[in-house]
């Protein structure tokens, strides 16, 4: 990092509060992770109102690489489930069990009073969400972009869901955003920030239901492309997992 970056305000104080944590919980920790994810949303924050910061641009494609690489060393990845299956390549397709769904998520998603909303256009996005807010998104099969309309603390999305959900008592999956196919594009969170003169979007493919591949960042970029309103593909960052680990025989 140059010394202009760390002379900035924000960059410094991210630094000092990062710096602690990493003394507390570790240098790879969720905490670290955490608060270069915050970073990197108040960067791109800044830089809705100052579009033409070379500090502030090069600070966002730091913080993209550093956390991209986080993503992909510093955790296990998660083991394969028969629950999901690709149904199509190029673009791939993920379809989840239907005899699952409906044993464990169909009747808590009728009895909730609401549904996943499609994001269209800009003007939807800017109605219906929350800049800087956490939310569920699916791509699904013919590239139509689903939020599910409640917003999430980004603390409870990238350290669990076990506080912070009084309000809803059953816990949001993302097959429950597509209930009549069940087929995925792509899926996992999404956060708009910016201003509505000037929107970025960060997303990843964490979804552990539908486990989609590092593929399947080009479908969530399409559809929030598309819904926003953006000609630079900058405007979009899509953090991908680690590949699943395979199932053993006879698992």
């Amino acid at each position: 990092m140059s010394a202009t970056l760390k002379d900035h305000p924000v960059v410094a104080r991210f630094a000092e509060t990062r710096g602690a944590a990493a003394d507390r919980y570790g240098h790879n920790s969720q905490a670290v992770v955490f608060l270069l994810y915050e970073e990197l949303l108040s960067m791109l924050t800044l830089l809705a109102a100052e579009q033409s910061s070379t500090p502030v641009r090069t600070r966002v494609e730091e913080l993209v690489s550093d956390i991209q690489h986080r993503f992909d060393t510093g955790g296990v990845a998660a083991p394969a489930r028969k629950v999901q299956r690709t149904v199509s390549t190029n673009p791939t397709v993920i379809e989840f069990d239907r005899p699952t769904f409906e044993k464990y998520y169909r009747r808590p998603l009728e009895a909730m009073d609401r549904r996943a909303v499609r994001m269209a256009d800009r003007g939807q996005v800017l109605a219906a969400l929350r800049l800087g807010a956490s939310y569920l998104y699916v791509v699904d099969e013919d590239g139509e972009l689903w939020i599910w309309p409640r917003p999430y603390r980004l603390l409870d999305v990238m350290f669990g869901w076990a506080r912070g959900r009084s309000a809803e008592a059953t816990r949001v999956v993302h097959p429950m955003l597509v209930p009549d196919r069940l087929r995925a594009m792509a899926a996992g969170e999404l956060v708009v920030v910016g201003s509505p003169e000037r929107l970025f979007a960060v997303a990843n493919l964490k979804s552990g239901h539908f486990r989609p591949s590092a593929e399947c960042a080009s479908g969530i970029r399409q559809a929030v492309e598309r819904a926003i309103g953006s000609r630079d593909p900058a405007d979009i960052v899509v953090f991908t997992m680690p590949a699943p680990i395979p199932p053993a025989k006879g698992v």
